[in-house]
């Protein structure tokens, strides 16, 4: 009877649930980083194991001058720099919508915002 009442319970734990897949790159997470630095240093990563090695990989990039590094996981990211140095970031589905969302994060905060990198770890 106790081995029928725990079958009865895992199944029901199984049902209700959430499904957990891997993302694309083979990890639960997969995560990326975007960043800059002074004088147009920047640098990305996506598809990393951890978050730590999303940053190291993205530093790298930016020769370890990144001044701003952001993080995600399974999405989109990016970084939007104004002339005046302001900045916004944002993470989305999809590289169109976190482009367009730094953007509108920049503006507030400076001038001619561009998306300086942007990259996608889904």
């Amino acid at each position: 009877m106790k081995r029928l009442l725990r079958c009865a319970v895992l199944a029901a734990a199984m049902v209700t649930a959430p499904a957990v897949y891997a993302g694309d790159c083979g990890y639960d997470y997969c995560w990326g980083a975007v960043g800059f630095g002074p004088n147009g240093a920047w640098g990305y990563s996506y598809g990393q194991f951890s978050e730590t090695e999303a940053v190291n990989v993205a530093q790298n990039g930016c020769g370890w001058n990144c001044s701003v590094v952001r993080t995600f996981y399974n999405t989109c990211g990016a970084i939007a720099v104004a002339d005046n140095g302001g900045w916004g970031w944002a993470h989305a589905p999809t590289r169109s919508d976190a482009e367009s969302s730094a953007i509108a994060y920049c503006v507030p905060h400076g001038r001619n915002c561009q998306v300086r990198v942007s990259s996608c770890s889904p």
